[in-house]
């Protein structure tokens, strides 16, 4: 499997994106060694937990100390419910933080939640629920071609793949012919990019046999210069790449 830094020396403009991977990974294995219990019917993190979370967070990621206390004191006090994430939904209430690092901070701080969560129900597979991952209900990030005429959607915030059909837009289902394009870009070989203008979104297809060199979140990191090609063009992502990034565009 081709590594972080393999990628990097095939993509050097893309050490910055990368780097920031690989500290949202050592931010995943750090919440994992905390070894959190799982209860019936958590939507967020348990609150005795958040403040060792929110640490390991201003640790890995660099961060002021206090720069998080808005959000770690919404978190002990359960006003975030995590399962609205991948809705896209931020909270009701005002934090003091942009809409897009807002975005992203919930993102990547929800992750290892949602990858708990996935490991507990065995999904992998699973047919999707009209577009949504069958987990935690994200639209899909990134597919790739299944056997015959299926395809498998891969989900960036807890790591499940959906099975569905090929036929037809992947986030609002139409099947309008006339709705639906497809783009592929030199030197982005194993990539294309499905568009939809009945619902304005955007979907990248890895093919299979790329997957087997990396995962599919390298692999939707790799492809972020079409993400800035097709936001470009007026598309929107329908969930943020593994490093919590849903605007990519020069105008976004």
């Amino acid at each position: 499997m081709d590594t972080v830094e393999d990628l990097i020396k095939q993509k050097p403009h893309l050490l910055h994106p990368l780097r920031f991977y690989e500290k949202s990974l050592r931010f995943m294995d750090a919440v994992k060694e905390l070894r959190i219990p799982s209860r019936p019917g958590l939507n967020a993190y348990p609150p005795e937990f958040t403040g060792r979370i929110v640490e390991e967070f201003l640790s890995v990621f660099d961060l002021p100390e206090g720069s998080l206390s808005p959000l770690k004191q919404a978190l002990e006090l359960c006003e975030i419910d995590f399962t609205r994430i991948p809705l896209l939904e931020v909270p009701s209430f005002s934090l003091p933080y942009a809409e897009d690092d807002l975005t992203m901070l919930l993102f990547l701080l929800s992750r290892p939640f949602f990858f708990g969560l996935r490991v507990a129900h065995h999904p992998d597979n699973r047919q999707g629920n009209e577009g949504r991952c069958p987990v935690c209900s994200a639209r899909p990030s990134l597919l790739s071609l299944a056997a015959g005429s299926k395809r498998d959607a891969h989900c960036s915030f807890c790591g499940a793949e959906g099975r569905g059909d090929s036929a037809g837009c992947p986030i609002c289902l139409t099947r309008d012919a006339a709705k639906l394009s497809d783009y592929a870009f030199r030197g982005e070989e194993g990539f294309k990019v499905h568009t939809c203008d009945a619902c304005k979104a955007y979907v990248k297809t890895v093919d299979k046999g790329l997957l087997s060199r990396i995962t599919p979140d390298l692999a939707d990191l790799m492809s972020l210069p079409l993400d800035v090609v097709i936001q470009g063009k007026g598309y929107k992502r329908p969930s943020p790449n593994p490093i919590g990034m849903l605007r990519m565009s020069a105008n976004g």
